[in-house]
């Protein structure tokens, strides 16, 4: 195995990765069709498929990840912003949001984002990078990318996020 940043991972994102789908133990069936996405913070959750989400508004915005261990890469991410989730939320200003991974275990399976970070127009939950899904070593089916925010609270396999307004 390889020092981490040094893989680039399956399929055909070809640029750093610091942890793989099989070593965070992400099965196939968890990123397949039966994927949802929970938001939560309005009064109804809301559950939408990647079929749903890719036919919403899409951005796209080139962005770093930089990692704690020592490199960076520069990418051209498309997908969803954060601020379009959360109005789908029915939370039309966050101030937080606690983003979870399926990844069950270890220090970087969630991150806390902030206000400023959600409304940012570059920030997204990622379905795409170069032109084509993410593959499952970078994220697939959805992770976030947020200008300025460290590579390991870019969140990889999200689950749901939770957006709060107080």
């Amino acid at each position: 195995m390889l020092p981490r940043g040094r893989d680039h991972g399956d399929g055909p994102n070809d640029f750093q990765i610091n942890r793989t789908a099989a070593a965070a133990a992400i099965i196939p069936e968890g990123t397949g069709d039966s994927w949802r996405l929970r938001l939560r913070g309005g009064p109804v959750p809301v559950v939408v498929d990647r079929k749903t989400l890719m036919a919403m508004p899409q951005h796209t915005a080139r962005l770093p990840i930089a990692c704690v261990e020592g490199w960076s890469t520069t990418e051209t991410w498309s997908g969803v912003r954060l601020a379009d989730l959360a109005r789908l939320a029915a939370v039309a200003q966050p101030r937080s949001a606690l983003v979870a991974s399926l990844e069950r275990y270890g220090a970087f399976n969630h991150a806390v984002l902030q206000a400023n970070q959600i409304s940012n127009s570059d920030a997204l939950l990622a379905l795409r990078v170069n032109g084509v899904d993410l593959s499952r070593d970078h994220g697939y089916p959805a992770r976030i990318i947020v200008p300025a925010l460290p590579g390991v609270h870019n969140t990889k396999w999200v689950a749901s996020i939770d957006f709060r307004d107080h």
